[in-house]
This record gives C-alpha cells, sequence and structure tokens, in this order.
C-alpha cells in the first residue's frame, strides 16, 4: 500500500516498489502472474483517477475502479 499527497506522487513511489518487488522475486526465483496483477487507487476526494504502472516486462498495469480480491469487492 502507497500512501501520499497526490497522484502523481503515488505513481512514481509505486514504479519505485514495482521495480523492487521484480528485482526480490528474479533473486528468489518467482514469477508473478500478470494477469492476476490489479490496480486502485482510492483518494479522500473519491474522483476516479485512472493510473498505469509499467512491469519490468513492459506489462502495462492500469487502475480499475472495482477490484474483486478475497472474495470482497473494493471500490
Amino acid at each position: 500500500m502507497i500512501k501520499s499527497k497526490s497522484t502523481e506522487e503515488n505513481s512514481i513511489m509505486l514504479k519505485k516498489v514495482v521495480k523492487s518487488l521484480f528485482l526480490w522475486a528474479k533473486d528468489n526465483a518467482i514469477i508473478f502472474n500478470d494477469s492476476k496483477t490489479e490496480l486502485i487507487h482510492f483518494n479522500k476526494d473519491k474522483e476516479i483517477v485512472i493510473l498505469t504502472i509499467t512491469l519490468l516486462n513492459n506489462i502495462v498495469i492500469k487502475s480499475s475502479e472495482v477490484i474483486w480480491w478475497l472474495e470482497v469487492w473494493f471500490n
């Protein structure tokens, strides 16, 4: 989870986390399932914000308005 005062700052922080996760996964022989990777952005204004994150394998993840996770809908 990332928290900051702006969408732009969140995006920058998420890109750093993604890089760190992929490097860790490579060092530990782990592969992420890109089709199960999701992104949602919450903000206090309740406006819909669309972010995209490019993974190190060049897969682009676009934020969603809702996400189904562990039998719970997040929106």
